[in-house]
């Protein structure tokens, strides 16, 4: 990490090969449903933001703890320095759970979230920003593979070495280019747009289409535009929905019925919702729809945990020890583990299941599944035991003919 003590620095923003002054339109696409598609739009999707929310929190609330290999196995380093970056605060301004949130929910939009670290003399990190992901440019590779990155941040360009980067993709097709939701699901998202904004106009103009109005005379233009006006003011919109209609001079109206397109295209929005589960991997249950039952539920939780977040927590472990720790820590194995135990917080049984598992099976101990519960270590709790009888592995090690009392 010879770079950590010549990170940043302020440039003019002339000094950009690139605007990075407005970035609106880097992340819009014009789509075959005629929709530009932009975050703002994407995030007034009710399916949509609900995963991004139930991913973001995910990320936010898991604990993430400081290990170190040692010759007895690996223990617990609650002295690191980065334990209060990680876990409380990782700058004056913003919680350890708003920065993951954040990140996430960047890294979601636009395929990768960045984190500035920042050194104190001895090159451990001090603080951890967010950085705007829309405002983020990689501007070049020195002759060693070492990137660059360049930040508008309130009008200022600000210079990054790539040692002082956590860099966190949803999703990446060469490993150095992230893809988010808004390129990668734009056409499911813009036509799901589209289908919001058709249902809205269609039942702000009163719940059903248009209808004709005839009158035995000709009318021109002009009159034929204040008939209709006065017609809507009227008859239209969802307040006045069942009123009685008088009409005079001849005029006769019919309605026109719901085309059968018309009604499969509002009711088209429920698919979206089961696309938007597919690319997101949240649980169809999660985004309150589905008919699964409870067992149902409680199973696609355990594959939310197993199939979605522990591919991107690993990452997020990687990626934060390898730029967050010396060199020197690295070698010796210090290494970084999110407690996944508390996505599972909320559900008192299969929490309990879980460490029943693993106690019988002498995966954990007493103390163990104590420490994760957050309750204090008891005496005689670090033994392991196995399910003959609950003995201690040093007594189902002599066999049954031992001594039970060893």
């Amino acid at each position: 990490m010879l770079l950590r003590n010549a990170l940043i620095r302020p440039r003019n923003e002339t000094e950009t090969l690139l605007s990075l002054t407005s970035t609106d339109g880097w992340t819009d696409a014009l789509t075959s449903s005629g929709v530009t598609l932009t975050r703002d739009k994407a995030m007034g999707l009710s399916a949509f933001y609900g995963a991004v929310r139930i991913l973001s929190n995910s990320m936010g609330k898991l604990p993430i703890h400081v290990f170190k290999e040692t010759d007895k196995g690996k223990e617990r380093d609650k002295k690191h320095v980065i334990n209060r970056l990680l876990n409380i605060r990782p700058n004056p301004h913003m919680a350890a759970f708003t920065l993951r949130k954040a990140a996430m929910i960047q890294s979601l939009l636009y395929g990768c979230a960045y984190i500035a670290l920042f050194f104190d003399n001895a090159g451990y990190p001090k603080e951890m920003y967010l950085l705007p992901s829309e405002n983020t440019m990689v501007i070049r590779e020195a002759s060693d593979g070492t990137r660059f990155f360049d930040v508008s941040i309130k009008g200022n360009l600000w210079q990054f070495s790539e040692d002082s980067i956590i860099e966190l993709p949803w999703l990446t097709y060469d490993g150095r280019t992230g893809v988010g939701l808004l390129k990668s699901a734009s056409e499911t998202l813009s036509t799901d747009y589209a289908s919001q904004q058709y249902a809205g106009k269609f039942y702000r103009n009163g719940a059903r289409m248009s209808g004709l109005i005839e009158t035995a005379a000709t009318v021109n233009w002009t009159n034929k535009e204040k008939v209709r006006q006065q017609f809507e003011e009227k008859y239209g919109g969802l307040d006045n929905a069942f009123r009685v209609g008088v009409l005079d001079l001849g005029m006769k109206y019919t309605p026109m019925g719901l085309a059968q397109k018309d009604a499969q295209y509002i009711e088209s929005r429920g698919f979206t919702v089961e696309e938007i589960a597919r690319f997101t991997g949240v649980p169809l249950h999660k985004l309150q729809t589905g008919k699964q039952s409870y067992n149902s539920n409680e199973q696609q939780g355990l594959e939310y945990v197993v199939d979605t977040l522990l591919p991107i927590v690993t990452l997020w472990e990687q990626e934060y020890a390898y730029k967050s720790f010396l060199d020197r820590e690295l070698d010796l194995g210090y290494y970084l583990k999110f407690n996944l135990a508390a996505e599972m917080r909320g559900d008192n049984k299969a929490r309990a299941e879980f460490h029943e598992i693993m106690f019988r099976n002498g995966f954990k101990s007493i103390n163990e599944i104590r420490e994760l519960e957050e309750d204090n270590a008891i005496a005689g709790g670090d033994e392991h035991f196995v399910t003959k009888n609950y003995w201690t592995l040093k007594q189902a090690i002599k066999g049954e003919g031992g001594d039970k009392n060893a």
